[in-house]
């Protein structure tokens, strides 16, 4: 046992993690609304058109073991990022991004001068929602 590998977790928040160069990061746990539940994918892009990267994060985990409760509490959530490391969440009002379900994946397509996320439900249907272009377009 004194050779066996030992890990241990000294947060379970969703974080940015920033590399400072070498092995020095620095950690900074994402909002509160995005720690209601698991994150399954992160898109990162300019959503806003600011020239800054922002975060695009959707969850929740349906299936469990019978003992432990659904991790279903997430709507999907945008972040928007300052250039800092910094990311304020911005309400699925205004963001217009609402993902309920047991997201399981994202992808941006083009469809003629439209973006479209399609969101890939886990048992469940395709979301497709239309976003404005960001500067990158």
């Amino acid at each position: 046992m004194n050779e066996a590998l030992n890990l241990q977790a000294k947060t379970f928040a969703s974080s940015f993690i920033e590399n400072l160069g070498g092995d020095n990061f620095l950690i900074r746990p994402l909002s509160m609304l995005a720690q209601v539940s698991s994150i399954n994918k992160v898109l990162i892009e300019d959503f806003n058109g600011d020239g800054n990267k922002d975060l695009l994060v959707s969850g929740n985990l349906h299936p469990a073991e019978i003992e432990t409760p659904r991790n279903d509490s997430g709507t999907g959530l945008l972040l928007t990022g300052d250039g800092n490391g910094n990311f304020t969440p911005v309400s699925i009002k205004e963001s217009g991004f609402f993902t309920p379900d047991d997201v399981k994946d994202v992808k941006t397509i083009k469809v003629g001068d439209k973006r479209i996320l399609l969101v890939a439900n886990n048992s469940d249907y395709l979301q497709a929602i239309e976003h404005i272009p960001s500067s990158q377009d």
